[in-house]
């Protein structure tokens, strides 16, 4: 069964307040100030002296930080099968990532069911096993009014069938790996879809190269 650790970013802040003054998760990062011939290691906690389990390298891009530890020097990124801890002072901020709209690609899934929805600047993709992907189109997103972009509302159509999302920045666990992820999702289906409601976890993972 899908787990969900309920540390959810439920704080309210001023609408007056300068997006770019919050540095919020997660969030996309570069590789920087690391040598050709060397890699930057991910370990198995935030600090230097953890085990490493993991490499990065030196000119990986779009590195989705989860969270920083407490000291604000180590970040959590997931990999296959778990998460590990790299030093933020080789890792440098993708520009323009706290506005209003919903972070796009986002990789959104759930298991028992198993499902997927994907956002990309094109729209969005739902799968089930034994289904063929059904493209839907965007009817409405936005975030709760006076408030930084910490959960995102969504609906999504596809003939008949609807789909409405609520996705939160908030710690999530698929519950079937040591991945930690940085988004959870509702999902309520309707129409063609069947009326059901599907949880799960999102990332903003994407290929490095």
């Amino acid at each position: 069964m899908l787990k969900y650790l309920t540390i959810v970013l439920l704080s309210v802040f001023p609408a007056t307040t300068a997006l770019a003054d919050w540095q919020l998760f997660p969030a996309l990062y570069d590789v920087t100030g690391v040598a050709s011939d060397d890699v930057l290691n991910v370990r198995k906690g935030p600090g230097a002296s953890y085990p490493v389990i993991e490499a990065l390298a030196p000119y990986d891009r779009y590195i989705e930080i989860i969270r920083l530890s407490d000291d604000g020097r180590w970040g959590l990124i997931g990999y296959a099968e778990g998460s590990g801890w790299t030093s933020m002072r080789y890792l440098a901020r993708q520009r323009n990532q706290n506005g209003p709209d919903l972070p796009r690609p986002l990789n959104c899934g759930g298991n028992e069911p198993f499902w997927g929805l994907s956002f990309s600047a094109n729209g969005s993709d739902f799968n089930e096993p034994g289904e063929p992907p059904r493209f839907l189109s965007s009817t409405w997103e936005g975030i709760p009014e006076g408030m930084l972009p910490i959960a995102y509302g969504v609906r999504m159509a596809q003939g008949s069938g609807e789909i409405s999302a609520i996705i939160t920045r908030s710690q999530c666990s698929d519950g079937m790996s040591d991945k930690e992820y940085g988004f959870a999702i509702n999902a309520l289906l309707s129409g063609a879809f069947g009326n059901r409601m599907l949880t799960g976890c999102c990332s903003l993972e994407r290929p490095r190269y």
